[in-house]
């Protein structure tokens, strides 16, 4: 096992269970707990070995609830205070109380599509799940607000995360100096790569400027493209502060062995594939 510490995050090891947190949000362990999830240290087997949170592949059920029982002990959250609805890639944000929060229990996942959580009340631990998509964490500190975000490629470009800051700005009255914004693990710049010229026309439509982002392959018709950047370029845009923008700046694909990566699981042609959960919760 690497040592993912960085100036950013920090490797979290209790008993063979290995999860990160963001240094800026641990300065705030009073207020809020959170965690991202390595592969390691569940009971799942190949090839969604072993800390796997995905629900609708081939690993059992049980399988995954005895994950969250798993990462909850290690990492301290309270496993009845988990939530969840499906993900699907959308731009959805849904805001999650103490009124609506049963209907979305993760034991019992609602089939109601949301990318994006967003909760001032506390005891909700919202979970989010990716293999190689970005997993973003958008805190108020002042106000304690969170959001917990889905932000794969397709949700980057609807910009999932700057609706979330609007909810938080227009409906929360949060400050934008105020937010600090966490991106977790992903699939990065060095692996993130296509042939497909329409593909590609997908992200410059968004952001024109693609020599910022986007960089072919030397004498090759293949490029990459840069998600983290074009997110933090969005959000330094709006007026988040530099400082207060953390990335783990760890690829998911590089480090497969590490992370779940669906892009890596499809390369091996593995007929599965697990997925990884950021947790989140006020306290």
């Amino acid at each position: 096992m690497k040592d993912y510490t960085n100036k950013d995050v920090i490797l979290m090891r209790k008993n063979n269970v290995y999860y990160l947190q963001f240094k800026i949000l641990q300065q705030y362990h009073d207020k809020l707990r959170h965690a991202i999830t390595l592969r390691h240290g569940g009971v799942s087997s190949f090839p969604t070995g072993s800390l796997n949170f995905r629900v609708n592949g081939k690993d059992a059920k049980e399988n995954v609830l005895k994950n969250i029982e798993i990462i909850c002990k290690e990492a301290e959250f309270d496993q009845n205070n988990i939530y969840k609805a499906r993900q699907n890639h959308t731009d959805k944000i849904l805001i999650l109380d103490n009124v609506n929060k049963e209907k979305y229990h993760f034991e019992d996942i609602s089939k109601e599509e949301y990318d994006g959580y967003i909760t001032k009340d506390k005891n909700i631990a919202t979970l989010v799940t990716t293999a190689d998509c970005n997993p973003i964490i958008i805190y108020d500190a002042k106000k304690n607000i969170v959001a917990n975000v889905h932000s794969g490629w397709k949700g980057t470009i609807k910009r999932i995360y700057m609706k979330a800051i609007d909810i938080l700005i227009n409906d929360f009255s949060s400050n934008i100096e105020d937010l600090i914004v966490c991106i977790g693990p992903s699939i990065r710049k060095c692996c993130f790569s296509s042939e497909d010229e329409e593909f590609k026309s997908k992200f410059t439509y968004v952001w024109q400027n693609e020599n910022e982002y986007i960089y072919y392959e030397d004498g090759g018709k293949r490029f990459h493209i840069d998600l983290a950047y074009v997110i933090k370029k969005d959000l330094l845009s709006i007026g988040i502060k530099e400082e207060n923008i953390a990335d783990a700046n760890i690829c998911t694909m590089c480090h497969s062995d590490d992370f779940f990566s669906y892009r890596f699981a499809t390369k091996e042609k593995y007929d599965d594939y697990g997925l990884m959960a950021t947790i989140v919760e006020l306290l």
